[in-house]
């Protein structure tokens, strides 16, 4: 599916990656009567993890137009959060948020339905087609492409997620705050409860969400080195550390695993560009957050739209401009970058004070960044 291209080849914007954000900023900018090609690695045949929206994520898609497309996904309500988070038991309930509930998606049909949605209101959708070289010449980008093609386009956005595909040979480089893992698999059978869980244990927590064709999708989340070390991949050395999660293991009991367990990369991280040429990232590939601090799909929803507003300036403005452009949109970013770290640090600052590799580390995220700050 495809909408219009301009008669010369040359399109305002390249959006790279169809995820959330590439999706919802390409919605954006063709309402607003840009023409958007977008380009989608894959094609959407693969399950994505993410299941479980903030109930912020209502107003969005409204915003968006896209609400019904949503909806008919037939999604299960989220009710909120029941953790145990070392000593403490707490419940956070949707029903304080004007929303009055989340929602729990398919995610690889959620992110189909946002990037077909742009493709319907005018984006030229590729999809199993990747990005390859970039070059901006003469104020252009030309894009060479998987499928032997090119893209010529004036702006350029990586919405490749956290491998920041794009912009990493443009010399850009990501500031790593660690390198978390989701290590596990779907369950079926287990009992359907419309809420996420999250439980600590000594070497990471673990998360739980209900899936809207029946099971449960159960990861562990901890550092990549330990889940190398402790062989997380194997399912006896995944029961185990299920096992260490009372809460967890009650709400998988009955149920069957399905398929091999994954590793899903999880790690927080900020992209540094070395230039001011007519680029920018969106979503993970600028700032990938840690999912206990909340729904990735609403930030990126809501970066997308702080990005469009950055493009619409950038397409309407000579090049003498672009630099001061792009210096306020990375200095927003930064800014959302230290308060999401204070975030986290409150959150991880809660969890259990046990003297092993994954929790001492947090504690010393902690003390790195009360130091700086003074």
């Amino acid at each position: 599916m495809s909408g219009a291209t301009p008669d010369d080849g040359l399109v305002d914007v390249l959006v790279v990656g169809a995820g959330p954000a590439g999706s919802s900023l390409a919605l954006r900018l063709v309402d607003a009567g840009r023409s958007v090609t977008l380009l989608e690695a894959s094609r959407f045949e693969h399950a994505r993890v993410g299941e479980s929206l903030a109930p912020a994520v209502q107003d969005l898609v409204q915003e968006l137009g896209v609400r019904a497309d949503v909806e008919a996904l037939g999604p299960l309500p989220s009710f909120g959060t029941t953790s145990r988070w070392g000593a403490l038991d707490e419940s956070h309930s949707h029903l304080l948020h004007p929303a009055l509930e989340g929602r729990h998606v398919d995610r690889r049909a959620f992110d189909e339905a946002l990037a077909r949605a742009a493709a319907r209101r005018g984006a030229q959708l590729r999809c199993g087609v990747r990005g390859l070289q970039a070059e901006c010449r003469g104020g252009h980008w030309q894009v060479r492409t998987s499928d032997g093609g090119a893209v010529s386009a004036r702006v350029l956005v990586d919405a490749t997620g956290r491998g920041s595909r794009m912009a990493r040979p443009l010399g850009a480089r990501q500031m790593m705050f660690d390198h978390l893992v989701g290590v596990g698999r779907v369950w079926r059978g287990a009992a359907v409860h419309c809420h996420v869980l999250v439980e600590t244990t000594p070497q990471g927590w673990w998360y739980s969400a209900p899936l809207p064709a029946g099971g449960v999708i159960a990861l562990f989340m901890t550092d990549a080195d330990l889940c190398r070390a402790g062989r997380l991949t194997e399912p006896g050395a995944q029961n185990a550390a299920l096992q260490q999660a009372e809460l967890t293991a009650e709400r998988l009991a009955g149920a069957a695993p399905e398929g091999p367990v994954r590793v899903h990369p999880a790690f927080s991280a900020r992209l540094r560009r070395t230039d001011l040429v007519p680029w920018l990232a969106v979503g993970d590939a600028a700032l990938a957050v840690d999912p206990l601090t909340g729904s990735g799909v609403v930030r990126a929803l809501r970066g997308a739209k702080a990005a469009a507003r950055t493009v619409e300036d950038l397409l309407a403005s000579p090049p003498a401009d672009h630099e001061g452009i792009l210096r306020r949109y990375e200095r927003d970013l930064d800014l959302t970058c230290r308060r999401y770290l204070y975030t986290r640090l409150g959150y991880y600052d809660a969890g259990p004070h046990v003297d092993t590799p994954f929790w001492l580390r947090r504690r010393a995220a902690r003390d790195r960044l009360v130091a700086a700050r003074r």
